[in-house]
């Protein structure tokens, strides 16, 4: 997909958007640390081409749903032009925020799988093989995620582009977003240029990444806790009490407040209580050292 909408940016675009590119540069080193494998000038061109794209489709779509809910011109007017100002403010935040998104997610995978990963290497350090051939081994192995893919990156440098290792491990630390990789890899090259003994380093890192990585969960499951009581205290006692006490209040009210308050327990049961409960879950997600 990323690569159809360059294609079509560029041929659209050509090279009038190049100067406006280097307004964007608070957002490159974010879109380097990403998965997304685009160029700043190559994500600039994309935003702007997908803006345009959206503005095409939502604002005859919105002229003709204002024109039918409102007689009135003017305020047809004014709730058109403000609706299709917060759909492209609202596509041009998401485009914005979307690669310091992507960074982060990456940095949390990293995090989760590096202690096991370094295990793993100072295993192979440990036997005799060379440095390269550690991370070859590690790049094959898709349960370590992201560190897999740092390391491939690492291998393919050495093995397809001719540089040396030590090169190789500077430009992978100075794009990572993990800074605890990043650590790692600048911690290596340190052993690699001074002679030390590879193995031994891995093996301490690795029982300090398990340890701060044991922490993390203790942290989580404190704090997993501590929602949970929130959760069942606020969300779901709270609505029962709602029900039960708007349903004694129908009792004594009239016509109109009977379906009024049926209204608002629909809402609370059917729509309030759902989107709380799918918040309360992605948050959860979002805290796990393990997601």
């Amino acid at each position: 997909m990323w690569d159809k909408l360059k294609k079509l940016s560029f041929r659209f675009f050509g090279r009038k958007l190049e100067p406006y590119v280097e307004n964007f540069d608070s957002i490159k080193f974010d879109l380097q640390k990403s998965s997304l494998d685009l160029s700043l000038t190559e994500y600039v061109y994309i935003m702007f081409f997908v803006l345009l794209l959206t503005f095409i489709i939502e604002f005859p779509m919105v002229v003709i749903i204002s024109s039918l809910a409102f007689a009135d011109a003017m305020v047809s007017f004014i709730f058109s032009f403000t609706m299709n100002i917060l759909i492209l403010l609202g596509v041009f935040f998401a485009f914005y925020t979307y690669p310091s998104y992507e960074s982060g997610k990456r940095r949390k995978n990293i995090d989760s799988t590096l202690p096991f990963a370094t295990t793993y290497m100072a295993t192979i350090a440990s036997s005799g093989a060379p440095p390269t051939t550690m991370f070859r081994v590690i790049s094959k192995f898709k349960e370590y995620g992201e560190v897999a893919k740092e390391a491939k990156k690492i291998t393919r440098d050495v093995e397809a582009f001719g540089m040396d290792l030590v090169s190789s491990l500077r430009k992978t630390a100075s794009r990572t977003p993990s800074k605890q990789l990043k650590e790692l890899l600048w911690g290596l090259d340190n052993v690699l240029t001074s002679g030390g003994n590879l193995g031994d380093f891995l093996h301490e890192r690795s029982r300090a990444f398990i340890s701060e990585y044991r922490r993390s969960l203790e942290k989580y499951s404190q704090m997993l806790s501590l929602l949970i009581e929130v959760y069942l205290t606020v969300v779901l006692v709270g609505s029962i009490f709602f029900v039960i006490m708007s349903a004694l209040m129908s009792i004594f009210g009239g016509g109109e407040m009977n379906l009024m308050l049926n209204f608002v327990q629909f809402l609370v049961v059917f729509v309030m209580l759902p989107f709380v409960s799918i918040g309360f879950i992605v948050l959860l997600r979002s805290l796990s050292p393990s997601s």
